[in-house]
């Protein structure tokens, strides 16, 4: 009868680094709406997104938007006076924050 035991001598051990993920900050903000989220003001809100490297996203009631789709941030139909929930996740949501919040209430040209 032969056994299938092998000598631990001749297997290879590899030894494997630990890579922890990193949790990037993530921030949630209750607002209204003091001006209208349109095209233009959709595009610069993904453009802080892209410079300052989080990802923002939007919901309105059931609706939820996010800087991945400029349609989704237009079909939430923002009008001055709707409430809305802002979460931002990354390293510089505060940055973030700040111009999103100009936008939103109307503080920023959007044309910029």
């Amino acid at each position: 009868m032969k056994h299938a035991h092998k000598s631990s001598k001749n297997i290879n051990h590899k030894v494997l680094p630990i890579v922890k993920a990193q949790v990037q900050p993530e921030v949630s903000f209750i607002m209204v709406a003091k001006g209208v989220l349109a095209f233009r003001e959709s595009a610069h809100i993904i453009k802080v997104a892209e410079n300052t490297d989080c990802t923002i996203s939007i919901a309105s009631g059931k609706k939820y938007g996010t800087t991945k789709s400029i349609l989704s941030l237009i079909n939430l139909g923002i009008t001055s006076g709707k409430s809305l929930v802002l979460n931002i996740k990354g390293e510089r949501n505060e940055e973030a924050f700040r111009e999103v919040s100009k936008i939103i209430s109307g503080e920023t040209d959007s044309n910029s």
